[in-house]
C-alpha cells in the first residue's frame, strides 16, 4: 500500500476529485501500471483507471474527456476510463487492473 502523504498519491487524488467536480460520478478509481507495481521510473507516466456510470460506450471519447482534465494536474497521468459493467474480468486490461492496482 502507498503511503498517504505519498506525493504520487496526492496527485492521484487530486486528479480524481477533479474529475468528480466537474461532474463525473467516480465508482472507483485505480492507479496501476509501473507505479503500482513500483518499476516506475523517472520517464514513466501515471496510469489511473476511473470507473463510472457516467462515461459513454465511446471509451475514446471519453480518454479525450479526461485527458483534457489531467493534464491541469499532471501531464504524465494517463487516464483510462471505463463504465462498471464493461470493468469485469473478461476485459484483459481490467482484469490486470483489478488485480495489480491500488484502489485509489
Amino acid at each position: 500500500m502507498v503511503e498517504q502523504t505519498d506525493p504520487l498519491m496526492k496527485t492521484v487524488r487530486e486528479f480524481v476529485r477533479k474529475v468528480s467536480d466537474s461532474g463525473i460520478r467516480v465508482e472507483a478509481a485505480y492507479l496501476f501500471g509501473s507505479h503500482a507495481r513500483k518499476k516506475a521510473h523517472k520517464w514513466s507516466d501515471i496510469d489511473v483507471a476511473i470507473i463510472s456510470p457516467d462515461f459513454s460506450a465511446d471509451r475514446l471519447e471519453e480518454r479525450i474527456r479526461l485527458t483534457r482534465l489531467s493534464t491541469d494536474v499532471d501531464s504524465r497521468i494517463e487516464p483510462v476510463p471505463f463504465r462498471p459493467d464493461n470493468f469485469t474480468d473478461e476485459d484483459p486490461l481490467a482484469w490486470t487492473i483489478r488485480r495489480e492496482g491500488q484502489r485509489i
